[in-house]
C-alpha cells in the first residue's frame, strides 16, 4: 500500500494537481485503485476501529460515570465560552 501512495504522490506532482483538483474531479477511489489502493478494505478498517474506540469509551463510561460527567462538563464549558466569542 506504501508504493501505491508514492506512485500517486508522484504522479500528482508531475501533472501539477492539487488535492482540490482531485476532490473536485470525483473519480477519487477509481484513481486509488488504479495505484493499487483497495478503498472497500480501508473503509472497512475504519469502521471496524470506529466500533473499538466506540466500545472502549462505552466500557470507560460505566467504569468511572462521574469522571465521564466531569469530562463532559469541562468539554461544556469550554465550547460554551469558544462560541460565545
Amino acid at each position: 500500500m506504501v508504493n501505491g501512495f508514492r506512485a500517486m504522490s508522484k504522479s500528482v506532482d508531475e501533472r501539477g494537481e492539487t488535492a482540490s483538483d482531485e476532490s473536485t474531479d470525483g473519480h477519487t477511489a477509481d484513481r486509488l485503485k488504479a495505484y493499487g489502493v483497495d478503498t472497500d478494505v480501508m473503509a472497512e478498517a475504519a469502521t471496524e476501529r470506529v466500533s473499538e474506540l466506540q466500545q472502549l469509551i462505552m466500557d470507560e463510561v460505566r467504569a468511572r460515570p462521574l469522571r465521564a460527567l466531569a469530562w463532559a462538563a469541562a468539554a461544556g464549558v469550554v465550547f460554551g465560552f469558544w462560541a460565545a466569542k
